[in-house]
């Protein structure tokens, strides 16, 4: 099968999985609302969520995968064997380390529960079914570590059907059990939030069982028998070089577990936050998988001088998706959230609270999706210490603001943290690389960033202009149709505004030279 083809499956794989995603999403909205029960498996789904954005979504494979073919290439004549004693002494170690991270988590769940969401008064229902479900759905966790292992065996073997459909399968189990809840009418109930947390856990085991049978048959099949300390180390080598890639993944999610728990106090702000960070899950997840799928192997196959204008053509391609996504998510927050999850349990003013989050979050997007960019340049280029040096500082001024900006304006102002670390990070490892000659902006780079934020900008105003004359209609379909009217038109003026920027820049500069 050729790479095209491997990465269509994968992207159309890809795109159905996110669908799920949002139908879930919604479901689960529907079922729970914003409440204190919302709140609570919120807080007690944030481990698991960041075990599966770092370990079943493919950014551990980024390590493993490449340690897998160096045994099989090293050891002449006993490849498949040297693989096969890698593949298990790194199931060994990870799943262990997991399994004994998920006991401890459980049995101190409720201290764990404090220190995320200090807000949940103790023994009030929030703090008790956030309890509850956290040690029932922190069972994922060493799940998604077998889902990792076997799947990074599978891609090893060029095998990308399988592996790229358990995330939806994953879906499907959770919206199977969300569907039985709305069946029965268990509204915002503790049962609900139980049976979510449980089908979290069910969707990890069918992670799992795909992902094993994908790896059937591969060469590197996990070998115990006869492992040796070599082997140990190996595998902890492995650890210790995908855990740049790991932290860069889970940055967006530690951003979001640090906001939760500074306004956590507030009712239904959990939940809201959850609700619109999975909104942002989706232009995110783009420029992520673009930045590992495309650039990374590109700028390996470069020198350096070209790396670096490639870098910087990268951080072109990823502002011209994120700003008019960031735009677009901002003026038409509350149509997307209406038009998803406003049914059920989700009503009107959860509506409101969530579309107004979702809109200060969205002015990250751009922060967020140009970090994932400069992080793959910053590992391509010698960077890493710095760019996880950079990636913590954040993170540290993520938890500080959102402390300040949580008591000075509560919820909405706090979600602003999201913001001012991400492009604090940006600046810092942008300018490390500039410096150190891992990224260059050609003239024709700046003038085109400058002529797509102006274009991003028209059609924020075109759009929320139309919003404002567009009556909002009555019943799902017709304002499923207003939503698509109004993207659509967001579209057309931004295709419009980039093609007369383009042209424009490509005269100009043909014109000087």
């Amino acid at each position: 099968m050729s790479l095209l083809a491997r990465t269509s499956i994968v992207s159309a794989a890809t795109l159905a999985s996110r669908v799920m995603g949002f139908a879930r999403d919604a479901a689960t909205a529907a079922v729970l609302g914003v409440g204190p029960v919302a709140d609570a498996l919120a807080a007690a789904m944030a481990l698991p969520l960041l075990a599966r954005r770092l370990l079943a979504e493919g950014a551990f494979n980024l390590a493993f995968i490449p340690a897998l073919a160096r045994t099989t290439n090293e050891a002449a004549g006993t490849g498949d064997e040297a693989a096969g004693r890698l593949a298990g002494a790194t199931l060994l170690l990870l799943c262990g380390l997991l399994l004994a991270f998920a006991a401890i988590v459980a049995l101190f769940m409720p201290q764990v529960i404090g220190l995320m969401a200090p807000g949940f008064e103790a023994g009030g229902q929030r703090a008790d079914v956030a309890i509850l479900c956290g040690r029932v759905v922190v069972l994922y966790i060493p799940l998604a570590g077998l889902a990792a292992i076997f799947g990074g065996i599978a891609n090893a073997a060029h095998r990308v059907l399988l592996p790229a459909l358990a995330p939806a399968a994953a879906n499907v189990t959770v919206l199977a059990v969300i569907g039985v809840l709305l069946a029965k009418g268990l509204m915002e109930s503790d049962t609900a939030a139980f049976a979510i947390a449980a089908a979290q856990v069910g969707a990890g085991c069918a992670q799992f069982a795909i992902m094993r049978l994908a790896a059937r048959g591969c060469s590197a099949q996990p070998l115990f028998r006869v492992l040796t300390a070599r082997d140990l180390r190996a595998a902890l080598g492995v650890l210790r070089a995908a855990s740049p890639a790991l932290l860069f993944a889970g940055l967006s999610q530690l951003r979001f577990i640090i906001v939760v728990a500074a306004v956590s106090a507030s009712p239904g702000a959990a939940a809201a936050l959850n609700y619109a960070q999975r909104l942002m899950d989706l232009p995110l997840g783009l420029v992520g998988a673009s930045a590992g799928a495309v650039l990374v192997p590109a700028l390996l196959r470069r020198g350096r001088a070209e790396a670096a204008d490639d870098a910087g053509r990268a951080v072109l391609a990823a502002l011209a998706f994120a700003l008019p996504a960031a735009v677009g998510l901002a003026v038409l927050a509350e149509p997307i959230v209406v038009t998803l999850f406003q049914r059920g349990s989700f009503d009107s003013e959860d509506a409101r609270l969530t579309a107004v989050l979702l809109a200060v979050l969205s002015f990250s997007l751009p922060a967020q999706g140009l970090e994932r960019i400069l992080s793959a340049a910053a590992s391509t280029s010698g960077q890493i210490k710095a760019a996880e040096r950079i990636a913590l500082g954040s993170l540290l001024l993520c938890m500080v603001a959102a402390a300040g900006l949580g008591t000075v304006g509560g919820p909405l102002i706090a979600a602003g943290a999201v913001a001012l670390s991400a492009a604090a990070s940006i600046l810092a490892l942008g300018g490390i690389l500039i410096a150190r000659g891992a990224l260059r902006f050609s003239t024709p780079t700046l003038l085109s960033a400058a002529g797509l934020a102006a274009a991003s900008l028209a059609m924020g105003a075109g759009v929320g202009a139309l919003a404002a004359t567009w009556p909002v209609p009555e019943g799902t379909l017709a304002g499923i149709l207003r939503l698509v009217g109004l993207v659509s038109s967001g579209g057309v003026i931004y295709g419009a505004g980039a093609l007369v920027v383009k042209t424009a820049v490509s005269k100009a500069w043909t014109g000087r030279i």
